[in-house]
């Protein structure tokens, strides 16, 4: 009988042993699956200029070939919105002309900008302009939630060409 008791215990404990890593393994692929889905970044062309695109601050994708004299920029660090975006971010330096994920800043206008050449770009200067932008790595900040679609403006930048707001 003594022999019987030991034996059902003996099982027992190995089923407890068997649900307990069971569920410990199950454990780990829930956690695995709550993690939060990659981010999705949007990319444009070299053209893009950042006064068409009306959210304050984003991140983008830009193509290789940036680096061209027609994408105009105009500033040096802080850049006229009026500006190609991808072209400003080579001229920064934050880019090369290989392309890649940058983050884009609107900041107020500025009273003027000065041209400057860097990384393969000419900017040019602007005597003033309505809105700017800066450009950073393409590093998300902590508790920021960026766009994964960007939002463009159908008025043309040209036609407030240097009103401030």
């Amino acid at each position: 009988m003594g022999i019987v008791i030991l034996t059902m215990k003996a099982s027992v404990i190995e089923m407890f042993l068997v649900f307990l890593v069971t569920g410990i393994h199950s454990n780990k692929e829930a956690v695995k699956k709550i993690k939060r889905p990659k981010f999705s970044v949007p990319q444009i062309n070299c053209d893009v200029k950042a006064a068409k695109i009306t959210n304050p601050e984003f991140i983008v994708k830009c193509p290789s070939g940036c680096q061209d004299p027609r994408y105009h920029v105009y500033g040096t660090d802080v850049y006229a919105s009026y500006s190609s975006v991808c072209g400003a971010a080579v001229h920064s330096g934050v880019i090369d002309n290989s392309g890649g994920r940058i983050l884009v800043r609107k900041v107020a206008g500025q009273s003027g900008y000065k041209g400057s050449y860097a990384n393969g770009v000419q900017s040019l200067s602007l005597p003033r302009w309505r809105e700017s932008f800066i450009i950073s790595e393409g590093k998300p900040k902590k508790g920021v939630t960026y766009p994964s679609d960007l939002t463009y403006s159908l008025k043309s930048p040209a036609a407030n060409a240097g009103k401030c707001p």
